[in-house]
Protein backbone atom coordinates (compact mmCIF):
# COMPACT_ATOMS: atom_id res chain seq x y z
CA UNK A 1 0.00 0.00 0.00
CA UNK A 2 1.41 3.40 -0.98
CA UNK A 3 1.90 6.10 1.63
CA UNK A 4 -0.97 8.22 0.24
CA UNK A 5 -3.36 5.29 0.19
CA UNK A 6 -2.38 4.27 3.70
CA UNK A 7 -2.95 7.82 4.98
CA UNK A 8 -6.37 7.86 3.33
CA UNK A 9 -7.22 4.46 4.83
CA UNK A 10 -6.17 5.59 8.32
CA UNK A 11 -8.13 8.83 7.91
CA UNK A 12 -11.40 7.07 7.08
CA UNK A 13 -10.82 4.24 9.54
CA UNK A 14 -10.30 6.75 12.36
CA UNK A 15 -13.50 8.56 11.38
CA UNK A 16 -15.39 5.26 11.26
CA UNK A 17 -14.14 4.19 14.69
CA UNK A 18 -15.11 7.57 16.12
CA UNK A 19 -18.64 7.21 14.71
CA UNK A 20 -18.96 3.62 15.95
CA UNK A 21 -17.86 4.53 19.47
CA UNK A 22 -20.41 7.35 19.58
CA UNK A 23 -23.05 4.89 18.40
CA UNK A 24 -22.18 2.53 21.24
CA UNK A 25 -22.64 5.23 23.87
CA UNK A 26 -26.01 6.48 22.56
CA UNK A 27 -27.75 3.29 21.40
CA UNK A 28 -29.42 3.06 24.83
CA UNK A 29 -31.24 6.36 24.25
CA UNK A 30 -33.44 4.62 21.69
CA UNK A 31 -34.66 2.03 24.18
CA UNK A 32 -34.71 3.91 27.50
CA UNK A 33 -38.54 4.04 27.31
CA UNK A 34 -38.64 0.22 27.45
CA UNK A 35 -36.68 0.21 30.71
CA UNK A 36 -39.06 2.80 32.17
CA UNK A 37 -42.24 1.07 30.98
CA UNK A 38 -41.07 -2.36 32.19
CA UNK A 39 -40.04 -1.05 35.60
CA UNK A 40 -36.41 -2.03 35.07
CA UNK A 41 -35.26 1.55 35.66
CA UNK A 42 -37.00 4.68 36.91
CA UNK A 43 -36.57 8.02 35.14
CA UNK A 44 -34.04 9.06 37.79
CA UNK A 45 -32.12 5.79 37.45
CA UNK A 46 -31.99 6.26 33.68
CA UNK A 47 -30.29 9.62 34.17
CA UNK A 48 -27.94 8.03 36.70
CA UNK A 49 -26.98 5.41 34.12
CA UNK A 50 -26.57 8.07 31.44
CA UNK A 51 -24.43 10.35 33.64
CA UNK A 52 -22.22 7.54 34.96
CA UNK A 53 -20.64 7.43 31.51
CA UNK A 54 -18.93 10.73 32.38
CA UNK A 55 -17.37 9.19 35.50
CA UNK A 56 -15.46 6.79 33.29
CA UNK A 57 -14.72 9.26 30.52
CA UNK A 58 -13.43 12.39 32.23
CA UNK A 59 -10.47 11.06 34.25
CA UNK A 60 -9.21 9.00 31.30
CA UNK A 61 -9.64 11.89 28.85
CA UNK A 62 -7.26 14.03 30.91
CA UNK A 63 -4.48 11.42 30.67
CA UNK A 64 -5.22 10.08 27.18
CA UNK A 65 -2.33 11.97 25.54
CA UNK A 66 0.10 10.49 28.05
CA UNK A 67 -1.36 7.01 27.48
CA UNK A 68 -1.05 7.17 23.68
CA UNK A 69 2.50 8.53 23.84
CA UNK A 70 3.42 5.67 26.19
CA UNK A 71 1.70 2.74 24.45
CA UNK A 72 1.12 3.93 20.88
CA UNK A 73 -2.07 4.72 18.96
CA UNK A 74 -2.67 1.17 17.68
CA UNK A 75 -2.82 -0.41 21.14
CA UNK A 76 -4.86 2.43 22.66
CA UNK A 77 -7.59 2.34 20.00
CA UNK A 78 -7.71 -1.46 20.04
CA UNK A 79 -8.15 -1.41 23.83
CA UNK A 80 -10.84 1.27 23.48
CA UNK A 81 -12.76 -0.89 21.00
CA UNK A 82 -12.50 -3.93 23.29
CA UNK A 83 -13.74 -1.94 26.29
CA UNK A 84 -16.58 -0.44 24.26
CA UNK A 85 -17.54 -3.92 23.04
CA UNK A 86 -17.59 -5.32 26.58
CA UNK A 87 -19.51 -2.31 27.86
CA UNK A 88 -22.11 -2.49 25.09
CA UNK A 89 -22.53 -6.25 25.51
CA UNK A 90 -22.94 -5.72 29.26
CA UNK A 91 -25.74 -3.22 28.54
CA UNK A 92 -27.50 -5.98 26.60
CA UNK A 93 -27.44 -8.38 29.55
CA UNK A 94 -27.88 -5.78 32.31
CA UNK A 95 -30.84 -6.21 34.65
CA UNK A 96 -29.82 -4.21 37.73
CA UNK A 97 -28.78 -0.60 38.24
CA UNK A 98 -25.22 -1.62 39.13
CA UNK A 99 -24.80 -3.68 35.96
CA UNK A 100 -25.99 -0.75 33.85
CA UNK A 101 -23.59 1.55 35.72
CA UNK A 102 -20.66 -0.82 35.13
CA UNK A 103 -21.46 -0.98 31.42
CA UNK A 104 -21.62 2.80 31.10
CA UNK A 105 -18.33 3.28 32.96
CA UNK A 106 -16.62 0.91 30.50
CA UNK A 107 -18.12 2.83 27.58
CA UNK A 108 -16.94 6.10 29.12
CA UNK A 109 -13.38 4.82 29.54
CA UNK A 110 -13.38 3.69 25.90
CA UNK A 111 -14.46 7.11 24.64
CA UNK A 112 -12.05 8.89 26.99
CA UNK A 113 -9.17 6.85 25.59
CA UNK A 114 -10.12 7.41 21.97
CA UNK A 115 -11.83 10.77 21.41
CA UNK A 116 -8.85 13.12 21.42
CA UNK A 117 -6.47 10.58 19.92
CA UNK A 118 -8.77 9.75 17.01
CA UNK A 119 -9.32 13.46 16.35
CA UNK A 120 -5.54 13.94 16.25
CA UNK A 121 -5.17 10.97 13.89
CA UNK A 122 -7.81 12.38 11.54
CA UNK A 123 -5.90 15.67 11.38
CA UNK A 124 -2.53 13.95 10.98
CA UNK A 125 -3.61 11.60 8.19
CA UNK A 126 -5.95 13.86 6.23
CA UNK A 127 -4.71 13.11 2.68
CA UNK A 128 -4.45 16.76 1.57
CA UNK A 129 -3.34 18.18 4.93
CA UNK A 130 -6.65 20.07 5.01
CA UNK A 131 -7.24 20.84 8.70
CA UNK A 132 -10.68 22.30 8.05
CA UNK A 133 -11.83 19.08 6.35
CA UNK A 134 -10.31 17.06 9.18
CA UNK A 135 -12.17 19.06 11.83
CA UNK A 136 -15.40 18.78 9.85
CA UNK A 137 -14.95 15.01 9.48
CA UNK A 138 -14.32 14.62 13.21
CA UNK A 139 -17.40 16.62 14.13
CA UNK A 140 -19.68 14.83 11.67
CA UNK A 141 -18.41 11.39 12.70
CA UNK A 142 -19.27 12.09 16.32
CA UNK A 143 -22.61 13.81 15.76
CA UNK A 144 -23.95 11.61 12.96
CA UNK A 145 -22.73 8.47 14.74
CA UNK A 146 -24.15 9.54 18.08
CA UNK A 147 -27.41 10.85 16.63
CA UNK A 148 -28.16 7.90 14.38
CA UNK A 149 -27.71 5.36 17.20
CA UNK A 150 -31.00 6.00 19.09
CA UNK A 151 -32.96 6.07 15.84
CA UNK A 152 -31.40 2.86 14.56
CA UNK A 153 -31.87 1.17 17.93
CA UNK A 154 -35.56 2.09 18.02
CA UNK A 155 -36.17 0.84 14.47
CA UNK A 156 -34.53 -2.49 15.30
CA UNK A 157 -36.18 -2.80 18.74
CA UNK A 158 -39.67 -2.35 17.29
CA UNK A 159 -39.12 -5.31 14.96
CA UNK A 160 -37.43 -7.97 17.08
CA UNK A 161 -38.49 -10.28 19.89
CA UNK A 162 -35.71 -9.10 22.22
CA UNK A 163 -35.69 -5.29 21.91
CA UNK A 164 -33.29 -4.67 24.80
CA UNK A 165 -30.76 -7.17 23.47
CA UNK A 166 -30.51 -7.11 19.68
CA UNK A 167 -29.61 -3.39 19.18
CA UNK A 168 -26.66 -3.74 21.56
CA UNK A 169 -25.62 -7.00 19.92
CA UNK A 170 -25.48 -5.37 16.48
CA UNK A 171 -23.35 -2.47 17.73
CA UNK A 172 -21.09 -4.87 19.65
CA UNK A 173 -20.52 -6.86 16.44
CA UNK A 174 -19.65 -3.64 14.59
CA UNK A 175 -17.10 -2.69 17.25
CA UNK A 176 -15.51 -6.15 17.17
CA UNK A 177 -15.29 -6.08 13.38
CA UNK A 178 -13.33 -2.82 13.59
CA UNK A 179 -10.61 -4.22 15.88
CA UNK A 180 -8.53 -5.88 13.11
CA UNK A 181 -8.45 -2.51 11.33
CA UNK A 182 -6.30 -1.17 14.17
CA UNK A 183 -3.31 -2.74 12.40
CA UNK A 184 -3.60 0.16 9.96
CA UNK A 185 -2.74 2.58 12.75
CA UNK A 186 0.86 3.47 13.61
CA UNK A 187 2.29 1.42 16.45
CA UNK A 188 5.32 3.52 17.32
CA UNK A 189 5.56 5.21 20.69
CA UNK A 190 6.74 8.78 21.08
CA UNK A 191 10.36 9.30 22.04
CA UNK A 192 9.25 11.91 24.59
CA UNK A 193 6.28 10.91 26.72
CA UNK A 194 3.59 13.60 26.84
CA UNK A 195 2.99 15.00 30.32
CA UNK A 196 -0.37 14.54 32.01
CA UNK A 197 -2.44 17.62 31.23
CA UNK A 198 -3.95 19.28 34.30
CA UNK A 199 -6.83 21.73 33.83
CA UNK A 200 -5.72 25.31 34.43
CA UNK A 201 -7.26 28.70 33.66
CA UNK A 202 -4.69 31.55 33.62
CA UNK A 203 -5.83 34.99 34.72
CA UNK A 204 -5.49 36.56 31.25
CA UNK A 205 -8.08 34.23 29.73
CA UNK A 206 -10.38 33.75 32.71
CA UNK A 207 -13.22 36.01 31.53
CA UNK A 208 -13.23 34.54 28.03
CA UNK A 209 -13.08 31.05 29.49
CA UNK A 210 -16.06 31.63 31.76
CA UNK A 211 -18.10 32.84 28.80
CA UNK A 212 -17.10 30.01 26.46
CA UNK A 213 -17.29 27.29 29.11
CA UNK A 214 -20.73 28.50 30.19
CA UNK A 215 -21.97 28.38 26.60
CA UNK A 216 -20.51 24.90 26.06
CA UNK A 217 -21.97 23.67 29.36
CA UNK A 218 -25.43 24.94 28.44
CA UNK A 219 -25.45 23.67 24.86
CA UNK A 220 -24.32 20.19 25.86
CA UNK A 221 -26.77 20.08 28.77
CA UNK A 222 -29.58 20.55 26.23
CA UNK A 223 -28.25 17.75 24.03
CA UNK A 224 -27.71 15.39 26.97
CA UNK A 225 -31.22 15.99 28.32
CA UNK A 226 -32.70 15.15 24.92
CA UNK A 227 -30.64 11.94 24.90
CA UNK A 228 -31.67 10.84 28.39
CA UNK A 229 -34.82 12.32 29.93
CA UNK A 230 -36.81 13.58 26.94
CA UNK A 231 -37.31 10.13 25.32
CA UNK A 232 -38.82 8.88 28.58
CA UNK A 233 -41.10 11.92 28.82
CA UNK A 234 -42.22 11.59 25.19
CA UNK A 235 -42.96 7.87 25.55
CA UNK A 236 -45.64 8.69 28.13
CA UNK A 237 -47.79 10.13 25.31
CA UNK A 238 -47.45 7.06 23.10
CA UNK A 239 -48.54 3.45 23.11
CA UNK A 240 -46.15 0.98 24.79
CA UNK A 241 -43.58 -0.23 22.29
CA UNK A 242 -43.78 2.90 20.14
CA UNK A 243 -40.10 3.85 20.22
CA UNK A 244 -39.42 5.77 17.02
CA UNK A 245 -40.93 9.09 18.16
CA UNK A 246 -38.84 9.28 21.36
CA UNK A 247 -35.75 8.10 19.46
CA UNK A 248 -36.16 10.77 16.78
CA UNK A 249 -36.38 13.44 19.47
CA UNK A 250 -33.16 12.06 20.99
CA UNK A 251 -31.15 11.60 17.82
CA UNK A 252 -32.22 14.60 15.75
CA UNK A 253 -30.51 17.13 18.00
CA UNK A 254 -27.04 15.66 17.40
CA UNK A 255 -27.53 15.10 13.67
CA UNK A 256 -28.83 18.64 13.11
CA UNK A 257 -26.01 20.04 15.25
CA UNK A 258 -23.41 18.33 13.08
CA UNK A 259 -25.00 19.65 9.89
CA UNK A 260 -25.27 23.14 11.39
CA UNK A 261 -21.61 23.20 12.38
CA UNK A 262 -20.57 22.09 8.89
CA UNK A 263 -22.61 24.86 7.22
CA UNK A 264 -21.84 27.76 9.57
CA UNK A 265 -18.08 27.99 9.18
CA UNK A 266 -18.16 31.49 7.67
CA UNK A 267 -20.23 33.03 10.45
CA UNK A 268 -18.16 35.03 12.94
CA UNK A 269 -17.78 33.30 16.33
CA UNK A 270 -19.41 36.12 18.31
CA UNK A 271 -22.40 36.10 15.99
CA UNK A 272 -22.63 32.31 16.29
CA UNK A 273 -22.85 32.67 20.06
CA UNK A 274 -25.55 35.34 19.99
CA UNK A 275 -27.69 33.57 17.41
CA UNK A 276 -27.08 30.21 19.09
CA UNK A 277 -28.34 31.47 22.43
CA UNK A 278 -31.46 32.88 20.75
CA UNK A 279 -32.15 29.56 19.04
CA UNK A 280 -31.68 27.65 22.31
CA UNK A 281 -34.31 29.88 23.91
CA UNK A 282 -36.70 29.11 21.05
CA UNK A 283 -35.96 25.39 21.43
CA UNK A 284 -36.68 25.56 25.17
CA UNK A 285 -40.00 27.34 24.61
CA UNK A 286 -41.02 24.79 21.98
CA UNK A 287 -40.02 21.92 24.29
CA UNK A 288 -42.07 23.32 27.17
CA UNK A 289 -45.15 23.82 24.98
CA UNK A 290 -44.72 20.36 23.47
CA UNK A 291 -44.50 18.75 26.91
CA UNK A 292 -47.51 20.64 28.27
CA UNK A 293 -49.63 19.73 25.23
CA UNK A 294 -48.27 16.19 25.06
CA UNK A 295 -47.33 16.80 21.42
CA UNK A 296 -44.64 14.50 20.05
CA UNK A 297 -44.30 16.53 16.81
CA UNK A 298 -43.62 19.71 18.81
CA UNK A 299 -41.00 17.95 20.92
CA UNK A 300 -39.36 16.71 17.72
CA UNK A 301 -39.38 20.26 16.34
CA UNK A 302 -37.77 21.46 19.57
CA UNK A 303 -35.05 18.83 19.10
CA UNK A 304 -34.35 20.08 15.58
CA UNK A 305 -34.26 23.70 16.76
CA UNK A 306 -32.09 22.64 19.70
CA UNK A 307 -29.66 20.99 17.28
CA UNK A 308 -29.25 24.26 15.40
CA UNK A 309 -28.78 26.11 18.69
CA UNK A 310 -26.28 23.57 19.97
CA UNK A 311 -24.26 23.65 16.76
CA UNK A 312 -24.03 27.45 16.68
CA UNK A 313 -23.46 27.96 20.41
CA UNK A 314 -20.88 25.24 20.89
CA UNK A 315 -18.93 26.05 17.73
CA UNK A 316 -19.02 29.78 18.51
CA UNK A 317 -17.86 29.22 22.10
CA UNK A 318 -15.03 26.93 20.98
CA UNK A 319 -13.83 29.37 18.31
CA UNK A 320 -13.90 32.33 20.73
CA UNK A 321 -11.81 30.41 23.25
CA UNK A 322 -9.38 29.06 20.63
CA UNK A 323 -8.71 32.58 19.36
CA UNK A 324 -7.98 33.77 22.90
CA UNK A 325 -5.45 31.01 23.63
CA UNK A 326 -3.85 30.63 20.18
CA UNK A 327 -0.08 30.33 20.57
CA UNK A 328 -0.23 30.40 24.38
CA UNK A 329 1.87 27.98 26.43
CA UNK A 330 -1.12 27.06 28.60
CA UNK A 331 -3.36 26.18 25.62
CA UNK A 332 -3.56 22.44 26.42
CA UNK A 333 -4.35 23.13 30.08
CA UNK A 334 -7.13 25.57 29.18
CA UNK A 335 -8.65 23.11 26.70
CA UNK A 336 -8.53 20.40 29.38
CA UNK A 337 -10.55 22.68 31.67
CA UNK A 338 -12.92 23.40 28.77
CA UNK A 339 -13.49 19.66 28.27
CA UNK A 340 -14.32 19.35 31.97
CA UNK A 341 -16.98 22.05 31.53
CA UNK A 342 -18.42 20.25 28.50
CA UNK A 343 -18.75 16.91 30.24
CA UNK A 344 -20.14 18.50 33.39
CA UNK A 345 -22.85 19.83 31.08
CA UNK A 346 -23.40 16.34 29.70
CA UNK A 347 -23.70 14.76 33.14
CA UNK A 348 -25.01 17.14 35.79
CA UNK A 349 -28.16 18.79 34.32
CA UNK A 350 -29.75 15.51 33.12
CA UNK A 351 -29.04 14.04 36.55
CA UNK A 352 -30.79 17.00 38.18
CA UNK A 353 -33.78 16.64 35.84
CA UNK A 354 -33.91 12.94 36.69
CA UNK A 355 -33.82 13.72 40.41
CA UNK A 356 -36.67 16.20 39.98
CA UNK A 357 -38.68 13.54 38.14
CA UNK A 358 -38.57 11.46 41.33
CA UNK A 359 -40.59 14.11 43.20
CA UNK A 360 -42.75 15.43 40.34
CA UNK A 361 -43.86 14.32 36.90
CA UNK A 362 -41.20 13.92 34.23
CA UNK A 363 -43.05 16.52 32.15
CA UNK A 364 -42.80 19.07 34.96
CA UNK A 365 -39.10 18.32 35.43
CA UNK A 366 -38.42 18.80 31.71
CA UNK A 367 -40.37 22.08 31.74
CA UNK A 368 -38.25 23.32 34.65
CA UNK A 369 -35.15 22.42 32.67
CA UNK A 370 -36.50 24.40 29.71
CA UNK A 371 -36.92 27.41 32.00
CA UNK A 372 -33.32 26.97 33.19
CA UNK A 373 -32.12 26.96 29.57
CA UNK A 374 -34.00 30.18 28.81
CA UNK A 375 -32.54 31.93 31.86
CA UNK A 376 -28.99 30.77 31.18
CA UNK A 377 -29.17 31.63 27.48
CA UNK A 378 -30.58 35.06 28.29
CA UNK A 379 -27.74 35.63 30.75
CA UNK A 380 -25.22 34.52 28.14
CA UNK A 381 -26.65 36.91 25.56
CA UNK A 382 -26.28 39.83 27.99
CA UNK A 383 -22.50 39.32 28.25
CA UNK A 384 -20.34 41.16 25.78
CA UNK A 385 -17.07 39.98 24.32
CA UNK A 386 -14.04 40.47 26.56
CA UNK A 387 -10.63 41.28 25.14
CA UNK A 388 -7.63 39.28 26.27
CA UNK A 389 -4.09 40.49 26.72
Amino acid sequence: MTLDRKSTAIFWFSAGVSAALMMSTNVASGIYPIYKQSGTLSAFQITEVFATYIAGLMPVLLVSSWIVSTFGLRIVIAVALVLASVGTATMASASTLMSFVLARVLQGIAVGLSTGNLAAAIVRFEPNNDHHRAALTTGLAMTIGGGSAPIGAAIVAERVAHPTYVPYLLVTMLLLLLIPGCFLLPSERQMTVSPITRPNIPEYVRNVFKRSAGAAFLSWSVTATFLSVVPVAVSAYLAPGDLLGPALSAGAILIISGITQSLSGRIMPERKLKVGYSVLILAAITLIVGEILGSVPLVLVSSIIGGIGHGLTFLGASRVLNVAIAGKVERAEVLAAYNVAIYCGVGLPPLCVGALSAIMSTTSAVCLFGTFVMLMAGYGMSHRATKTV
